[in-house]
């Protein structure tokens, strides 16, 4: 393959990784907040009169509630968010975890997973007379050939049920009968008139964001609107200075983020029901980072860097609901995506280390636990390029010394 397909294939494979389900593609720079604290203003979803960028269902529907946030309770709505103590890593023996190569050549960037886990899929041309398109390799071979998979490269949901295709002005849906292959099924067109959409994990809504992308952030503007899956019942429901869509923690609550006015400094994350109007805060500063959110919405992973309180920095996690916050240990700070439900996985950031090496996070107890030992099993992903399988037994990657795909398997 050429060096320019390699180029337009990596560029291509991010599109087609943008996945429409609900992952927490956090633009907020907020921190953790003193539940103590005074009270605050939180961003307030807003409905216009009129809607200017989307088309609404000719049904009419009854206002959303406006959020509200608990008279006393000014950071969390519910149960008091109470910080729990530093969580130090502490090595234990585990079974090795192996490793091998799955792909050479240099071949390829952004692998991600087939929604039952036998595959590691990435877009690729491996021939000039070969088709351009997603191709795979199965894990449970010994020594796996890539496959086509399917020659549509589109946006999918992480289920890959569902395709999403984008126009200049039209935001088609369509249901796949064959999630494997691409093979269509029904398609119907939805008012968010080209841009990216979110669906929900029911998949009983999506949302999408509109802003002016041409003027400069500090200056912006989002508006947040939702639908039914169908497109029916559109509205606005927020309107965030300096703000983003986070993603959807269930079909009713969706994660958000903004600030208190164009010109306000902290950034506010928190979440807003549908139903009912309510507002939870869960953090504001100035500086959050990587906001991501567990396969199941109850728990947000996030970062803080630069603190005016240098105690205040390092690796975060927040349930939801407000109830708890986790500050861990320095030594964790690094890059994490969720295993499953309860655990996060993490790579401690080293610069000077020749390897990389991965620790677990069980959030329900705190503990942690080395997986790999660089001396064993040396490692080294390249660029951050690295994905969990939907089962939590396995790790692709782009390996940094070759630029192929390898495939680390996890032992419990």
């Amino acid at each position: 393959m050429t060096t320019g397909i390699r180029r337009w294939t990596k560029w291509l494979v991010t599109c087609a990784l943008l996945v429409v389900l609900a992952a927490v593609g956090c633009g907020p720079q907020a921190g953790p907040a003193d539940p103590a604290g005074p009270s605050s203003q939180i961003p307030q979803p807003s409905r216009p009169a009129d809607p200017p960028t989307a088309t609404p269902s000719p049904t009419p529907q009854p206002p959303l509630p406006e959020p509200t946030l608990q008279q006393g309770s000014p950071r969390l709505v519910g149960q008091a968010a109470t910080p729990i103590p530093t969580l130090a890593p502490s090595p234990s023996p585990t079974p090795a975890p192996t490793l091998r190569q799955l792909t050479s050549g240099g071949c390829c960037t952004q692998p991600f997973w087939s929604p039952d886990s036998r595959q590691v899929l990435f877009i690729d041309e491996p021939a000039l007379d070969a088709p351009m398109g997603i191709w795979g390799v199965d894990v449970a071979q010994p020594d796996p050939t890539p496959e086509l998979a399917t020659e549509r490269i589109a946006f999918y949901t992480a289920d890959m049920a569902f395709l999403v295709e984008l126009s200049q002005d039209t935001t088609v849906i369509e249901r796949l009968a064959d999630p494997l292959t691409g093979t269509g099924g029904e398609r119907w067109t939805v008012p968010a008139e080209g841009r990216s959409i979110s669906i929900s994990p029911g998949r009983k809504r999506i949302a999408w964001r509109v802003s002016d992308d041409d003027l400069p952030f500090e200056r912006r503007m989002t508006q947040v609107w939702v639908a039914n899956l169908d497109g029916t019942d559109a509205r606005q429901v927020a309107t965030l200075p300096r703000g983003s869509f986070g993603g959807w923690i269930s079909d009713d609550v969706l994660l958000l983020s903004g600030r208190e006015s164009l010109e306000s400094r902290e950034h506010i994350l928190y979440t807003f029901s549908l139903n009912s109007g309510r507002t939870t805060e869960l953090v504001r500063a100035e500086r959050l980072r990587g906001g991501f959110l567990s396969p199941d919405g109850a728990w947000l992973a996030y970062y803080l860097a630069l603190d005016e309180d240098p105690a205040q920095n390092g690796l975060w996690l927040v349930r939801t609901d407000g109830s708890a916050r986790r500050h861990l240990d320095h030594d964790l700070f690094g890059a994490y995506q969720w295993r499953d439900t309860d655990r996060l996985l993490v790579i401690p950031f080293r610069p000077e280390a020749v390897s990389h090496e991965l620790w677990e996070l069980d959030v329900n107890t705190g503990e942690t636990r080395r997986l790999t030992d660089p001396d064993v099993i040396p490692f080294k992903i390249a660029n951050g390029d690295w994905t969990v399988s939907p089962d939590g037994r396995h790790v692709a990657f782009v390996e940094g010394r070759d630029r192929n795909i390898w495939l680390l398997t996890l032992m419990d």
